[in-house]
């Protein structure tokens, strides 16, 4: 997964937006609709060009969003708000080029609404990160939408924990598997908070619902002080059954609670299992 700053994010989504008379103005509408008044509108159209509104452009140029910036937006953002903006302004002949832009594959299908969405909780996660510079989850949110499951408030409130934060870094998050292949899948986390890690684990919380059989279906974390890495894994057991199967997984504290509502796709594995009658499947089953 990649990650992408705050600014890169705005600067990126205004390209492909109509009706946006300029990165000042820009800036003001996006923090608005997610329900943000730390910049409000100038009455005076004189004062709406951009050399009067320059503190407002940095923030699609160059400059990360503060920490008094992000505490001026509720806790979560209005994500329906930001979504409707993005939606509106958002037009169908640049839809393809702005997914493409958010690392959305050439072939997903194409839905304005979910897609606008994704954009609007992705930008929820800049706000309720310490960290600037975070994993880029569009595709992941995209995906999870079109399944027709919606994001909840969790999903874009913060962490259970102030100051909590987490990078997972992956040597790829999907796998293609035979029906009786074993799949090993590591994780590497970074602490990128400043909560020290003890006492906590990666729990897979949807077993019932899936074929693959992870060995482990609880994984330890080991105790990780802030800004060191760590890594877990565990093999899966595709089990003979053909399909797609999403494998959701939390970092969970010592009570069972959930470390990270809010970077639920981050630690999740898709797996597309098929038969291969030339992998010996036969004689295993």
């Amino acid at each position: 997964m990649s990650t992408i700053k705050s600014n890169k994010f705005l600067k990126n989504l205004y390209r492909y937006l109509d009706n946006q008379r300029n990165q000042g103005i820009y800036v003001i509408q996006i923090f608005n609709a997610a329900g943000s008044r730390y910049f409000e509108m100038p009455r005076s159209y004189a004062k709406r060009k951009n050399d009067a509104l320059e503190a407002e452009r940095q923030y699609v140029k160059n400059r990360s969003l503060t920490a008094e910036i992000k505490s001026s937006f509720p806790n979560p953002i209005n994500l329906d708000g930001l979504a409707a903006f993005i939606d509106r302004n958002l037009p169908n002949n640049k839809l393809a080029a702005c997914m493409a832009e958010f690392g959305i594959p050439s072939g997903a299908e194409q839905d304005k609404t979910n897609f606008a969405h994704a954009l609007a909780a992705q930008f929820s996660l800049f706000v309720t990160t310490p960290a600037d510079d975070i994993d880029n989850a569009v595709w992941e949110m995209y995906q999870t939408l079109l399944l027709g499951q919606p994001i909840s408030v969790d999903d874009i409130s913060g962490p259970r924990y102030a100051g909590d934060d987490i990078l997972v870094e992956f040597g790829g998050r999907s796998h293609e598997a035979d029906c009786y292949e074993i799949i090993h899948h590591e994780w590497k986390l970074q602490n990128r908070g400043t909560c020290e890690w003890h006492d906590r684990k990666l729990v897979l919380v949807n077993q019932t619902e899936i074929h693959p059989r992870p060995i482990k279906t609880v994984i330890p974390v080991p105790d990780t002080r802030p800004g060191e890495f760590t890594k877990i894994a565990t093999d899966i057991d595709a089990r003979g059954f053909e399909g797609n199967f999403d494998c959701k997984w939390e970092m969970q504290d010592a009570d069972g609670e959930d470390c990270f509502p809010n970077k639920r796709w981050d630690f999740n594995i898709r797996i597309h299992v098929a038969f291969n009658a030339m992998a010996g499947g036969e004689e295993r089953g």
